[in-house]
């Protein structure tokens, strides 16, 4: 059998350049694997007891184009996953990085308030504002 391409790995690159061979241009493609799965590290499989395993470790994808994410979802389902920093502030949960959120999870109601409104009146709605330069802006009130 003949091919006009060979491929050595079948991580991300090698299947979607292996893919893009194949459909777009109209070549044979053989790819060689040395390990039994196709995805590299990305892989994972469900163990005997039905959890899923990564097995290199854990693997998340971002994107923000959605070029990209129609045509991976022609070859995957894909698992939503959420991420939520939380630091320990005396005993406390609360989000990172430091947010308004933050402020009524640290503070009674009516102080957090008034530090929402100072924060705002300063610096303005969705502004992200260094440590260093909320330190410096303080009045030493």
């Amino acid at each position: 059998m003949k091919f006009d391409w060979l491929i050595i790995g079948a991580g991300y690159s090698a299947c979607v350049l292996a893919e893009r061979l194949a459909t777009q241009l109209d070549k044979r493609v053989l790819i060689v694997e040395k390990r039994n799965h196709i995805g590299g590290n990305a892989y994972d499989y469900y163990n005997e007891h039905g959890h899923l395993i990564h097995k290199y470790g854990p693997h998340i994808f971002h994107t923000r184009s959605k070029e990209v994410w129609n045509y991976l979802s022609r070859f995957t389902q894909w698992r939503p996953y959420y991420h939520q920093v939380l630091g320990v502030v005396e005993g406390k949960k609360v989000p990172i990085p430091f947010n308004l959120n933050t402020l009524y999870e640290l503070f009674p109601p009516n102080y957090a308030a008034k530090l929402e409104d100072l924060l705002l009146e300063n610096f303005g709605f969705g502004k992200k504002v260094p440590i260093l330069q909320l330190k410096e802006s303080s009045s030493g009130d």
